[in-house]
């Protein structure tokens, strides 16, 4: 009995060690220190310690009322209501300014700064309606 389970324990070491190596050497990885990863996932990101690293990241941006001109660091990027599809690399700390500007020009722009300490928000809201920073949903 003590050979039969020896036996089995040698064989899933063996099989584990050659499926490590496929894994490995699997041609869709990139190195990162001494580790290696798989690309980042649509709608996911990477945190490696200095940067995040977005692919495809989905961020629902609304307001109220609709129709306001959203930029991020200046750049128009939509009308609200839509979803940003955003891809790229944030530094730790780095500071994403994202303004929306009204349809009604009696109602004040209104800005929102993003610190990017953890992930990017899925969810924006604006209330243009208040003199407040937006919301984080």
């Amino acid at each position: 009995m003590r050979n039969v389970f020896f036996m089995i324990l040698l064989c899933l070491c063996l099989s584990s060690c050659e499926t490590l190596k496929e894994v490995q050497n699997s041609p869709g990885l990139n190195t990162l220190g001494s580790f290696k990863l798989g690309s980042v996932q649509e709608n996911n990101y990477w945190y490696d310690g200095k940067s995040y690293e977005y692919n495809e990241y989905k961020i629902e941006i609304t307001s109220e009322p609709v129709q306001a001109k959203i930029q991020w660091n200046g750049k128009t990027i939509g009308t609200t209501p839509f979803i940003y599809s955003y891809s790229g690399t944030l530094d730790r700390d780095e500071r994403v300014v994202m303004q929306a500007i009204p349809i009604d020009s009696e109602l004040p722009a209104q800005e929102a700064v993003l610190r990017v300490r953890t992930e990017l928000p899925r969810k924006i809201h604006f209330d243009l309606r208040n003199k407040q920073e937006a919301n984080n949903i």
